[in-house]
């Protein structure tokens, strides 16, 4: 195979799980690890040291000039996703940006334009799409077994998760959104991705951080600075699609419940739930529930190898993106409907934009 050169953008946190992925696959999905770019240049080499990789810049664009490197991984806070996105692409090179795509439909529209005038690949990580439990889930809808899909459920949520790990979680100047694009997107996706993703035409939603900015940490729960919160932890919507379905989307990072209800399906033929993965019908003239065995689920690290080696494979191989802007930026739309709709007081129109 051939090696593809790959380079990144950001050195935070979330760029070692990406480094740690791409170390424990490049021989086997030939990759080469050529250079890494961060604004903080300790911290970029400190992660070049820790991972191997020989070439260090705090100008990403003197990077992207190194006409080798073919593909980026863009690892930066949420509302630094665009411009080194669209930079890279600009620059003849294919990229892997971290979830959520952007902050803002703005962004995410602007990046998923510049993927089709660059004609590159532009890939957005969404590890959860390549769990056991998932796949399978892909697998039954695949098959038209549940029929037309008039209704679901997704849900993802925490009893007192706010990640105070690092302010940029939770701060609007580098987040944009908190809980929805951080869990949220998570399952907003997974629910898109099995239904077939269908337009969203109309989201009304609330999003708050009463609880965050009011409660302190306690015993059990994670630790966070109410006085830097500045998105939301708590997001809740309902969304009409152009095929006459609808959903509820669920985010919560904290909450004074042990559980707010789980990821569901329904359709004209069966129901699906995901946890168990089960499969509800009328056969044989009774109600059948089938419960999905055998099914393994991987630790969270080889999901970035899977979305990595996908990625890898996708740009050696001149496929198309493995999770494309054009099914990720409808995230984004239903995000932003939920977001403008809580600041309404009201149910507000959405479209997909036309780029």
């Amino acid at each position: 195979m051939r090696t593809v050169k790959l380079a990144m953008i950001g050195a935070g946190g979330i760029a070692q799980s990406h480094c740690r992925a791409i170390n424990d696959i490049k021989e086997k999905s030939e990759i080469d690890f050529v250079a890494i770019a961060d604004i903080d240049r300790t911290r970029a080499e400190t992660t070049a040291k820790k991972w191997g990789i020989p070439h260090v810049y705090e100008d990403y664009h003197e990077m992207l000039a190194k006409e080798d490197i073919e593909s980026v991984v863009v690892t930066t806070f949420n509302q630094a996703h665009r411009k080194p996105t669209v930079d890279a692409l600009k620059a003849g090179k294919h990229v892997l940006v971290e979830k959520p795509m952007a902050a803002t439909l703005e962004d995410a529209a602007a990046m998923t334009k510049a993927s089709h005038d660059t004609d590159k690949l532009l890939m957005v990580a969404l590890k959860s799409r390549y769990s056991e439990t998932w796949q399978a889930a892909k697998g039954i809808m695949s098959t038209g077994a549940l029929g037309s899909i008039y209704y679901a459920e997704t849900v993802a949520s925490r009893r007192a998760g706010i990640p105070g790990f690092t302010d940029s979680f939770i701060k609007k100047e580098t987040a944009g959104i908190g809980t929805v694009a951080d869990i949220g997107v998570y399952c907003l996706d997974e629910a898109l991705w099995l239904m077939g993703h269908p337009k969203p035409v109309l989201v009304s939603g609330i999003a708050n951080n009463l609880l965050g900015k009011s409660h302190t940490p306690v015993r059990g729960s994670w630790k966070w600075d109410p006085q830097k919160l500045s998105v939301e932890d708590f997001g809740v919507a309902w969304v009409r699609f152009d095929n006459g379905a609808a959903m509820v989307f669920k985010s919560v990072w904290i909450m004074h419940m042990d559980d707010i209800g789980h990821t569901f399906f329904l359709g004209t033929k069966a129901g699906l739930k995901m946890n168990p993965l089960t499969v509800f019908r009328h056969e044989w003239g009774l109600l059948t529930d089938t419960v999905v065995k055998g099914i393994q689920e991987v630790e969270d690290i080889e999901l970035f190898r899977r979305e990595e080696a996908a990625f890898a494979d996708a740009v050696r191989d001149g496929r198309p993106s493995p999770i494309p802007a054009d099914q990720m930026v409808m995230t984004n739309v239903i995000i932003q409907g939920l977001i403008d709709s809580s600041a309404a007081g009201h149910e507000v129109p959405v479209k997909v934009p036309e780029v």
